[in-house]
């Protein structure tokens, strides 16, 4: 009896990269807004935009409190916002790359899951209570690539 032999084609693996989310897909940005450090410094700098902002607030699925405490804004605040600040955008940013190697990693309902779930690995904290801090979102970022790597606690 012959074996069955599974072939991988080109489409498939052009599928797979495209799968990949990035922060410039969850932010509706172009690369060259974010691909060096001096080009993101000018881009928080003049401001994300309400679209950003908007984008990254379907694809996480968090509601507008949430997201005003991760900002530091009352939620009517950024109901109303336009244009972010220095601070604002680069905080939407740390967001938008943990939520890139979240989803990259668990799925986009996974990672939603694993958000709203106290981890023992952080005192049984829940994570989406941790991202009003950048100390926090590294924290998060640390235990996701802690789990990429198989690393246990």
């Amino acid at each position: 009896m012959a074996k069955k032999t599974l072939k991988v084609s080109e489409p498939v693996a052009a599928l797979y990269q495209k799968a990949k989310m990035s922060v410039e897909d969850i932010l509706c940005l172009d690369l060259a807004d974010l691909d060096e450090p001096l080009s993101r410094l000018e881009t928080f700098r003049s401001g994300l935009n309400k679209s950003s902002f908007e984008s990254f607030k379907a694809l996480s699925g968090l509601d507008y409190e949430t997201l005003a405490d991760a900002l530091g804004v009352s939620a009517k605040t950024l109901q109303r916002k336009e244009v972010f600040d220095t601070g604002q955008s680069e905080k939407l940013y740390e967001l938008a790359e943990l939520y890139a190697m979240g989803i990259n990693y668990f799925g986009r309902e996974g990672f939603r899951r694993w958000m709203e779930r106290p981890l023992f690995s952080l005192g049984n904290r829940v994570p989406l209570d941790l991202i009003d801090v950048s100390e926090g979102i590294s924290l998060l970022k640390t235990e996701i690539m802690r789990m990429q790597h198989g690393v246990a606690i």
